[in-house]
């Protein structure tokens, strides 16, 4: 957000009158707010890392317990062949 306000005093005390200068200030502030109107604050831009944080973090937690699951279900699938093996290799 601009700082009409100093863009005004500024412009008054280069000379111009207190009227002309807000309204100077204020013409200014529309230009650059049309120009860059859609530019991202900080504050946008943090909150959308945390959201993007927090999605990442959801979805790394489903794969940790995923891969979990998985390395549960081969360590038993292995034992199993361990334990067949040598029931049936004498």
């Amino acid at each position: 957000m601009m700082d009409t306000l100093s863009i005004a005093r500024n412009l008054s005390e280069a000379g111009v009158d207190w009227k002309q200068a807000q309204a100077h200030a204020a013409v200014i502030a529309r230009a650059v707010e049309q120009q860059h109107g859609d530019v991202a604050t900080k504050e946008f831009v943090r909150s959308e890392l945390n959201a993007l944080r927090g999605e990442l973090s959801s979805e790394i937690s489903t794969v940790e317990a995923r891969l979990l699951r998985w390395m549960v279900g081969l360590i038993f699938t292995a034992i199993s062949i361990v334990i067949a093996a040598q029931i049936l290799i004498p």
